[in-house]
């Protein structure tokens, strides 16, 4: 049976932890630090996660990574819809089992097209607009979520844009869109 890993709350001191928090509702059995995902297709370029932490404003661990693929454990809150990704929580990005304004940031790096979905992935193709829709409903007031992919979206209700730049992963391969939105303070619950 899968139980709730206790994750370091904000201002915790060293070894601390906080009582099991209720952003997470569903995750896949724990794994050995040493057991890494199938390989599964997908995965941000290496080395991305560290040059975008300074744009997220959080630690590395507070980051939910929405179609995180096989991204190891120990990189935040790994969430995919396929078990093969064996992810902290197995969830369609489209309806996350997280509370609202939860989360200090999110990172999406989504199948980019329909056919990507079908022929890469095997699964339906979640529209942008979807992912980010729920991201900005997970993140908290002022957190950040960072939206691979070839195109710039739309900001999502609550958000603002903050910014946006190209990312290459080698010669010959496709530019990709990183896009950073911010959710609005006045989000806030009165």
């Amino acid at each position: 049976m899968a139980r709730p890993r206790d994750l370091p709350r904000r201002g915790a001191g060293p070894g601390e932890v906080s009582a099991r928090p209720p952003i997470i509702s569903l995750l896949v059995e724990d794994l050995a630090e040493s057991e890494l995902p199938t390989a599964v297709f997908g995965q941000y370029p290496r080395g991305f996660i560290g040059k975008i932490l300074p744009w997220l404003d959080c630690k590395r661990s507070e980051i939910l990574h929405v179609c995180s693929g096989s991204l190891p454990p120990g990189e935040g809150i790994r969430v995919d819809i396929r078990p093969a990704a064996k992810p902290d929580i197995l969830a369609d990005g489209r309806a996350l089992p997280i509370a609202d304004g939860s989360v200090a940031a999110v990172m999406i790096d989504s199948p980019y097209t329909e056919q990507y979905a079908k022929d890469l992935y095997g699964v339906e193709y979640p529209l942008p607009a979807h992912l980010l829709r729920e991201a900005a409903r997970v993140v908290r007031p002022s957190g950040v979520i960072a939206f691979v992919h070839y195109l710039v979206p739309m900001p999502p209700d609550g958000c603002d844009f903050v910014k946006a730049f190209g990312l290459s992963t080698g010669f010959g391969f496709y530019m990709r869109a990183v896009t950073l939105f911010r959710k609005r303070q006045s989000e806030l619950a009165l």
